[in-house]
Order: C-alpha cells, then sequence, then structure tokens
C-alpha cells in the first residue's frame, strides 16, 4: 500500500511541472528548412538574440553549458526565442535542376518555363528529348532537350 501512495504522490507531482511539448509544431525555421532531424533539446534562451539575431544556423556543436543550461552535442539552430539541437543531417534531396538534368544526360541549362498546367499531361516527371522550340505556355520556348519536373520545364542545350 505505501508503495502506491508513493507511486500516486509522484505521478500528481509530475502532472503539476509543466514540461515542454515536442507535439507542438516549431517554428518554420527551427530544422534550418528541413536541413535537420531528430530533435533532442530545445533551450530557451532570449538573451541570444542581441549575438545572433532571429535566426542563425550554428551548424554542429559538441556541447556545453549554454545559458545557464547544459547543452546536448548536435546540430544548433538559433530561431528566436530558442536553440534547436538536433541529432542529425538530414539526407538532401536532389534540386529540380538535378532530377532535370536526367542523372546528367543533360547539360548546360538554357531556360526553364513554369507551366503548372503541364502536370494534368506529363505527370511529375517527363524526358521529352529534343523539341526545336516555339510558344509554350504563353511564352517562347528555346530550342533544345526539354524535361519536365513539376511545374517546370528545363530546356539543355546539350545531350552527353
Amino acid at each position: 500500500m505505501r508503495h502506491l501512495y508513493s507511486a500516486l504522490g509522484s505521478a500528481l507531482l509530475l502532472s503539476l511541472i509543466p514540461i515542454p511539448s515536442l507535439a507542438q509544431p516549431l517554428p518554420s525555421g527551427a530544422s534550418a528548412r528541413d536541413k535537420y532531424e531528430n530533435l533532442i533539446q530545445v533551450l530557451p534562451c532570449p538573451s541570444d538574440r542581441a549575438k545572433y539575431g532571429n535566426f542563425n544556423d550554428y551548424g554542429y556543436w559538441g556541447g556545453g553549458n549554454w545559458c545557464g543550461q547544459q547543452g546536448s552535442a548536435g546540430f544548433w539552430v538559433w530561431q528566436y526565442p530558442n536553440w534547436y539541437v538536433w541529432g542529425q543531417k538530414r539526407a538532401q534531396s536532389p534540386s529540380a535542376e538535378q532530377v532535370a538534368s536526367v542523372g546528367g544526360k543533360y547539360a548546360t541549362l538554357l531556360q526553364v518555363l513554369n507551366c503548372p498546367r503541364d502536370r494534368a499531361k506529363y505527370g511529375n516527371f517527363h524526358d521529352y528529348g529534343y523539341w526545336p522550340g516555339g510558344d509554350w505556355c504563353g511564352k517562347q520556348g528555346v530550342a533544345g532537350h526539354w524535361v519536365w519536373v513539376a511545374p517546370d520545364w528545363y530546356v539543355w542545350r546539350d545531350r552527353r
């Protein structure tokens, strides 16, 4: 019975301590545009605004005393008023331009034409090949190798 009261007392005490919830949405810059993942710590430190402004992607730091708290080792991102410490860098996705080069098949980008309506016909990706150019989507498209990566057409001069 004594253990039951002790457990209930501990549970009651813990329910009264405010614990920040990681389920709350983070500020948009907290992960440096999804550059980092696996949030391991949030350190409030409003006074750092004077040195770091509203945002700073500090990068990796081995941890230690910071702003009167013990900071963890990891990738540090400052988004006023907190430091967000991340466990790892996220694997980088290729850019649309890298995808549009079709693994290096095409080189020397000549033009990018935005044409969202073409998604209905070409989906998310289509290697159209050579087209001599002309009016396309209300713009003048140049001659070259055309590759669709929604919502844009990439026109390349060279095929390797």
